[in-house]
Formats: C-alpha cells, structure tokens, sequence
C-alpha cells in the first residue's frame, strides 16, 4: 500500500497511541469488576455450570449487566486504549471451569473465537509443554520480544504465575511510530513499504507492511520472522533498510518507559487490539508447585478496524491452516457504538 512521504510524517492522533510513563504503567489498563458484576459473573457461572464454555453463545449470556461490561471491553479495544486488564474477580470461588466460561462470555461479545492450533482449541492453555514438535512460542518458557500475532483482538488470562518470571508485556505500536517519526524518520518508509511475508510454505502475492493507515487510521503488523521465511524461500536478503528499521523499532518498544510490563495476576484477564498493541513475555521457570498456565483467546471482529487486507489475510491463513469455521459456530456482533 503506497503512502506519501507527508502521510507518513503525520504524527497519531489515537487514543491507543500511549506510553506506559503517561498512564502509569499496569495501573492505567486496570479495569476492576464492580460487586454487582462479580455477582453477575457468579450468577452466570452458576447458571452454566452444566454447559462447556465453548458451545455457550452470545444468547445465553442473559445478564444486562454482563452484557453492559462485555460492550465497554469491546468500545475500549476497539475505539480506545486498544488494551485493557479486567481485575477484582475472586478465584477462590470458582473453578477453572467456571472462569473458563466467564472468559468466554467476555470475548464472544467482542467477536468470534477461533481455533488456536490442530487441536482446535478455542481456549488455548499457554503453558510449557515438552510435547511441541512445532516450537509454538505458547507451548514455550522462553522470552517472547514484542510482536503482533494474526486475528484482531488477543486476549490472555492468568490461572497460575511460574516460580519466577512471566512478565506479560503491552507497547502501543501507534506510540512507537511516533517516537520513529521523531528520532529516526528516515526508518519509516521502510516500515510502510514493508516486505513479503511467508504462510504455510507459500509467499505473499503483495508486500505486507509495517505499518498502514487506512481511512486516517494506522495500524501495525510487527512479526519479522515471517518476512525472514519469505526472504529465504525467495532466495534473496531482506532490504538493509527494512532490517536497520525493524531492529530500531525492537529497540523502542523495550523501552520501560514506553512498554508496561506487568505479572498477569490469577484471575485477571488481558484483551487487546493486535494491531495497534505489541505483546510480549519474559522468560519463566516452573516448578511442580507453581507451573504457568494462562488461558487465551484469538478473536475475529466484525466491522473492525480499517486495515489493509494484507493484515487481515493473515488471520484467513491461520484459521484455514487450523480448520476454524468448520464447526458452524458464530459469535460475531455488530459495530461498536460511537457514544
């Protein structure tokens, strides 16, 4: 997608384009549950006990209240921070069953779930695994650096911490393209022109970008691994530019004072926007006492962002690699309001 040099140097006006310094770091995504929504989050884990969460649709949420919450998550995602961290329920009253359907009620009113791997899991335990002939990152205790994944909205939600480490991390990608524009603007063009990207052994038929604004809105897709299969399929390096840009870009987004790094607490629940906010892990050890396991989600969204289709073409693949849309399940909504 072609972008003029003064498109480009337009600086962000978002309100997803944060730093962790101007909001305080985890304190700022904090979105803690009311009395009354944790009693209607009981009252529907309660009410679905018989049911796994799964199979349960938009429709059987049947709480105003719920349904209340579910809708400020999804404006927040969609038209504000881009990142938000629910907190104040009390795990010692549920079981991980019970959590499990609390989570899924939250995100299948933000867009539909899908499956994470060949398992078809639409929850998807992250945790250390040994049996991970695929190296899937989840599946590992290694550090992950900041990267976007595939489907527009991410969410984790924490059951148990390691016995050291397992910071999660969220950086706005809208807040790193301005730091770009002002201390190195020549990297950008790159970053917009971007590069081909590798998916299930084939190449790309167009270049996919860094970063792309469409209807004045930017968006980004950070994930250099795949540009590097492609180079190598291809036969040829990556643009020097590109590489000098991407590395640059690492390098903002490991800055404490624009990342918010945070333990993602037992109970609490992280939703973010892919393609506005990186995500990142740091390495963690387990012990047979305390062994990491979070629980996520890939959701798509129904009338989203505006992006390019190169970005939302990365979701296709995936979904059609795992088999999502097979099981006739549909959890879509509608647009977000604008109130």
């Amino acid at each position: 997608m072609a972008q003029t040099e003064a498109h480009i140097s337009e600086r962000i006006a978002d309100p997803a384009a944060w730093t962790s310094a101007e909001i305080g770091g985890k304190a700022g995504l904090i979105r803690r549950l009311s009395p009354a929504e944790q009693h209607a989050a009981f009252r529907f884990m309660e009410r679905t006990s018989d049911r796994p969460a799964e199979i349960i649709g938009r429709d059987e949420i049947g709480d105003p209240i719920l349904f209340e919450l579910g809708a400020e998550v999804r404006e927040t995602i969609l038209l504000g921070r881009g990142a938000v961290i629910i907190t104040g329920l009390d795990m010692d009253r549920c079981t991980l069953d019970d959590f499990k359907r609390f989570y899924w009620a939250i995100g299948i009113q933000i867009g539909t779930p899908t499956e994470q791997s060949q398992r078809r899991d639409r929850i998807g335990y992250v945790q250390k695994e040994e049996d991970n002939p695929t190296g899937r990152g989840y599946l590992m205790d290694t550090e992950l650096r900041s990267h976007t994944d595939f489907h527009e909205v991410l969410s984790l939600a924490g059951v148990r911490t390691a016995e050291e480490g397992g910071e999660s991390g969220v950086v706005s990608s809208l807040a790193i393209h301005d730091v770009i524009q002002a201390e190195r603007p020549e990297l950008l063009p790159a970053l917009y022109e971007g590069f081909y990207h590798e998916a299930e052994g084939e190449i790309s038929s167009e270049k996919v970008p860094v970063f792309a604004r469409v209807d004045g809105k930017l968006s980004c897709y950070h994930h250099p691994l795949f540009a590097m299969r492609a180079a190598k399929l291809m036969g040829v390096e990556l643009p020097p530019e590109l590489v000098e840009a991407n590395a640059f870009l690492n390098e903002v987004a490991s800055r404490p004072e624009i990342r918010a790094d945070f333990m993602l607490e037992p109970g609490e629940m992280l939703f973010w926007h892919n393609f506005t906010a990186l995500h990142s892990r740091r390495q963690f050890r387990d012990t047979p006492e305390h062994k990491r396991l979070l629980l996520r989600l890939w959701i798509n969204v129904v009338d989203g962002r505006p992006m390019p289709q190169a970005f939302l073409d990365r979701a296709i693949l995936m979904d059609r690699a795992h088999g999502a849309g097979q099981t006739g399940l549909n959890y879509a909504v509608g647009p977000v309001s604008m109130r």
